[in-house]
């Protein structure tokens, strides 16, 4: 499953705010191969969308208004929606394009109204092998918007992986239950994650007395990881090292193709910037057909990598008219040629990211 468009107004951190993930043209000698759906050449999705944010920028507030999404979509739980609602005074709404490998396109639309009732609306189509998403926009049924619970009678929702940081509410858990035919080959994966992350690792091996236990082994001592316990609880793993669980973990999904749609939230923020980049791209390689990885970030070096500019953005937080507001700013729209290094544009503040000390350096001696 990929996204194609979202929209969200008065949900979270966001009012107003636009987020493109498709793109019009085929681009030529490509280093990014198969943005497009495999039986369906004209529905190009950005696959990989690697988001530059400073703190306070949005980009755990983004991941989770997707997720939130998401999971109303499959659980039909009115306060999925109500809990995003940033002013309770105020109408908010959410608009999301997705479209699937088999060749399903939906658009789905909520709006939540001040009294608390959620209307919405989910309009599926069937693709042709001739469609692009402009196409299909202009076909979608004139459904209207309806009780939602009428309105998700029929829907479709696919598979999908979040990783936050651990001090997310719920995501202070280890997650490692597999099915016996295939936890020998996440431990594989583990274990070269975490000897990558730290060096003094020896061995990473399933328990045999524990179920759902993996052991690592360290010159002088062993440490259990077992699911469901905190992440945070992992003695003497360094804090960069911890996340070692959560990275293995997506990049074995992202492997077997068991969820589609994968959203890393800064896992790597303790993390060598080169460690980052090798993870990345290995995830990068490992996505299938139909699938989409969100990556957010405040490495900027990985702007250096050879991806299409349309792979990079920044969350950019503004205050307009004594109002926060937080957009989305898409690289390839500053430079469309892909020879140009997106890393020299940002060094030199091309995309107006650049951070404003004044009040710093304000801060008096005495």
């Amino acid at each position: 499953m990929a996204i194609l468009r979202l929209e969200l107004d008065n949900i979270l951190c966001f009012d107003n705010f636009k987020a493109d993930f498709s793109y019009p043209k085929k681009l030529v000698n490509s280093t990014l191969e198969n943005e497009y759906l495999q039986n369906y050449p004209f529905i190009r999705y950005k696959r990989v969308n690697v988001i530059v944010g400073s703190n306070a920028s949005g980009k755990t507030s983004l991941g989770k208004a997707i997720w939130h999404t998401f999971r109303f979509l499959r659980k039909k739980e009115a306060h999925l929606i109500q809990q995003m609602v940033s002013k309770k005074t105020k109408e908010a709404s959410i608009l999301i394009d997705c479209v699937f490998a088999e060749g399903l396109f939906f658009r789905f639309e909520v709006i939540a109204k001040p009294n608390g009732e959620i209307d919405a609306r989910y309009r599926p189509l069937i693709l042709n092998k001739t469609d692009s998403y402009e196409s299909v926009l202009l076909k979608l049924p004139d459904t209207p918007f309806q009780n939602y619970l009428q309105a998700l009678e029929n829907v479709v929702s696919g598979g999908w992986n979040f990783c936050f940081p651990t001090i997310e509410e719920g995501f202070d858990f280890i997650s490692c239950k597999y099915p016996k035919n295939e936890s020998e080959e996440f431990v594989s994966i583990f274990e070269n994650v975490l000897k990558t992350l730290d060096p003094s690792i020896e061995k990473v091996f399933k328990s045999k007395e524990q179920e759902d236990t993996y052991i690592i082994k360290m010159s002088e001592k062993t440490i259990a990881v077992k699911h469901g316990e905190k992440i945070s609880g992992l003695n003497y793993l360094s804090s960069g090292t911890k996340y070692a669980i959560n990275i293995a973990a997506l990049i074995f999904s992202i492997k077997k193709h068991t969820n589609g749609f994968y959203y890393a939230d800064e896992q790597f923020s303790y993390v060598n910037s080169d460690i980052e980049i090798a993870c990345l791209n290995k995830m990068v390689d490992l996505l299938g057909d139909g699938e989409q990885l969100f990556l957010t970030t405040h490495n900027t070096e990985l702007l250096s990598l050879p991806y299409p500019n349309h792979c990079f953005s920044f969350l950019k937080k503004e205050i307009i008219n004594n109002k926060s507001v937080i957009s989305l700013v898409d690289a390839s729209k500053f430079e469309k040629r892909n020879n140009v290094i997106i890393k020299n544009l940002y060094d030199n503040d091309a995309f107006d990211m650049a951070p404003n000390t004044e009040k710093v350096f304000e801060i008096a001696n005495n």
